[in-house]
């Protein structure tokens, strides 16, 4: 592929991605001026619970879906009903256990009906085609659909809670909404422009061989490394909102959000990137280029971290209205900001060049650490201790991969055979 075309795809998704996101940013800044750090917090306990379900109902099916129609877009008749047969089954699972989690699980009262909500919401996006648009190229329909439907769903919240000034139901209400007719989009471009019967005859041996990727302890490898993934990224609030308060899950959720949003700018250069270190030519000068990459960008996330630490109320204040008693968290959590960012360069090398499995436990570790700082610190330190947990299982997660990389050379030497990539982190 030319590198004007990878710019390319890589533009219309950043943009449909900054869009998307600044508009559900804008949301969450919306609801904590009118409403309150209580309900931003009961809000952020409905998405998170439904991050984990959307990771149930799709276990990697998307991910190698969509790199079989990459590699043969003729294979799109026999792949899409498979996927979307297996997710239909997968859905209905993650969606009962979501369901059950909120009546049942520890949560505080007032969340349940939210978590309920948002829970059922994950049923349209598990249906949505945007893992075939993204196979077959369509970069432009899959930044449209990214970023409308979550212009619609912002949209469709902030006119709502003005008319009832009911968030809850309101929020809940729009973000289902919204999935609907984001998937409606997609399928009807599927019908009208994406559906075609194949040009030629699809041999046996190409079933076969998409048949092998599509089975369940392929689909399930991936699964786990996105499960590992989003248990290291927002964990916390769940544990937050089982041993706390919603305030104390509002606190530290108004510390977060500013944070996701840089990582996600770096994670969109990182991504940028990926083609080009996969097919960089190994040697001393490009393992002693990494290195220099690496202490410069620790350097410069450094002094960009203590800028926002200095600037943090202001900030926090120019966003939510008030800091919400977030600030010293936010502070806090900047400590990770040049650590996440170290380990996402080092990430897109090691995945670029094949070394998966140390990422993988990698992952693993900082994600066991994370739960088990959380569990014993929350219950005195509250929202401080998931912060604090955070930045020592960055600082692991880090450290893990700089050792290997320094040990092993990476770019210093060729690459390894290829294995199944771990997804893109979540965090990043």
């Amino acid at each position: 592929m030319k590198i004007r075309t990878v710019f390319l795809s890589f533009a219309r998704l950043a943009t449909g991605e900054v869009l998307g996101r600044i508009a559900t940013f804008t949301l969450f800044a919306y609801v904590s001026r009118c409403f309150g750090v209580q309900v931003f917090g009961i809000i952020a306990l409905g998405q998170t619970v439904a991050s984990y379900v959307m990771v149930g109902s799709d276990q990697g099916l998307k991910l190698i879906g969509a790199r079989l129609l990459a590699r043969n877009p003729d294979l799109a008749s026999y792949v899409v009903p498979v996927v979307l047969k297996r997710r239909a089954v997968l859905t209905a699972a993650a969606v009962a256990l979501g369901a059950l989690y909120a009546i049942v699980g520890p949560l505080p009262p007032e969340a349940t009906a939210c978590v309920l909500a948002f829970d059922l919401a994950v049923v349209p996006y598990a249906f949505a085609l945007d893992w075939v648009a993204r196979g077959l190229g369509h970069f432009g329909a899959l930044s449209i659909w990214r970023s409308g439907v979550s212009l619609v769903y912002v949209a469709l919240a902030i006119v709502a809670m003005r008319l009832t000034l009911r968030p809850i139901a309101s929020i809940s209400g729009a973000n289902l909404l919204s999935g609907v007719l984001g998937a409606g989009f997609l399928w009807l471009l599927w019908k009208v422009r994406w559906s075609r019967p194949p040009s030629r005859a699809l041999p046996d041996s190409l079933r076969t061989a998409a048949a092998e990727e599509l089975r369940p302890r392929r689909v399930l490898a991936l699964g786990l490394s996105n499960l590992l993934n989003l248990v290291f990224m927002n964990a916390d609030i769940l544990l937050l909102g089982a041993m706390t308060t919603t305030h104390e899950v509002g606190r530290y959720s108004a510390a977060c959000k500013p944070l996701y949003i840089i990582f996600m700018g770096f994670w969109l250069l990182t991504d940028a990137l990926y083609p080009h270190l996969a097919t960089l030519e190994a040697g001393a000068r490009a393992h002693s280029m990494l290195l220099l990459a690496l202490a410069s960008l620790a350097a410069l996330a450094a002094a960009f971290a203590l800028l926002l630490g200095l600037l943090a109320p202001r900030i926090l204040t120019l966003i939510y209205g008030s800091t919400l008693g977030a600030a010293g968290l936010f502070r806090i959590l900047l400590v990770a900001l040049p650590l996440d960012f170290c380990f996402s360069l080092l990430w897109t090398v090691l995945v670029s060049r094949g070394h998966d499995r140390p990422v993988l436990y990698s992952i693993a570790a900082a994600a066991s650490m994370n739960i088990v700082l959380n569990l014993v610190f929350i219950p005195r330190f509250q929202a401080y201790a998931a912060a604090w947990a955070t930045v020592a299982s960055y600082a692991l997660l880090f450290s893990a991969v700089l050792i290997y990389v320094l040990r092993k050379k990476v770019l210093a030497e060729a690459g390894i055979e290829k294995r199944e990539p771990v997804p893109a982190p979540a965090w990043a």
